[in-house]
């Protein structure tokens, strides 16, 4: 990955949900019309984005500890078997369907909400284990504390989307170098919500721009 910076946003420091919930954090790519996926896949192939999204959603400060990835069913199936559960996450699966059993299977929760799912994670063994909490799968960005973003500029059609970015609610923090692979030009930025913000900045090879001096 060429040219970023990311920003390590601590779960539970803007405390924008109730304490009996762990904060979270947004891991999306999408195109200029807020398009995310088409088909429950991904309708471009962008290496420098799946590394961006191991980068953000892998490091831990605690080397004991792992990051949780929260998605619904339908990202979970879009995932190829070879690759799920994604190694390195607690991955936790939203549905209410009854049929849906894969709790057997190593580093997977199910849970029937986002509600319920973060209320898990702040309770014991979870709030001892799991250091921060990622939204990776999904139409919907709630009240989330940071929003990792590939911001791609070709228009893709897509057949989902997420809202626009809140810019009353969110601040743009960093951003990298634009970039182009695959004929797409794209690059990486980070929104923090804006109340009481505190961050730490992880340099990465080859610098970044900053939009806030």
């Amino acid at each position: 990955m060429a040219g970023d910076t990311l920003v390590n946003v601590p779960n539970g420091i803007l405390n924008t949900i109730p304490d009996s919930q762990r904060t979270y954090q947004v891991v999306v790519a999408a195109t200029q019309n807020i398009d995310i996926g088409k088909d429950g896949k991904l309708p471009w192939k962008l290496p420098s984005d799946l590394k961006f999204f191991k980068d953000v959603t892998l490091i831990t400060s605690d080397l004991v500890k792992k990051n949780a990835v929260i998605m619904g069913r339908k990202t979970w199936e879009s995932i190829p078997l070879e690759h799920r559960p994604l190694p390195g996450h607690l991955n936790v699966v939203l549905t209410c369907s009854g049929s849906f059993d894969i709790a057997t299977a190593e580093n997977v929760v199910i849970c029937r909400s986002m509600g319920f799912a973060l209320e898990l994670l702040a309770a014991s063994p979870y709030c001892l284990s799991i250091e921060k909490v990622f939204v990776i799968g999904g139409g919907q960005i709630l009240s989330c504390d940071a929003i990792h973003i590939t911001e791609i500029e070709t228009n893709i059609e897509c057949d989902t989307f997420i809202p626009v970015v809140d810019m009353s609610v969110f601040l743009p923090w960093y951003s990298s170098f634009p970039l182009v692979e695959n004929n797409i030009r794209y690059s990486f930025t980070t929104y923090v919500r804006v109340k009481n913000i505190t961050i730490e900045p992880l340099s990465r090879a080859n610098g970044a721009k900053s939009i806030i001096a």
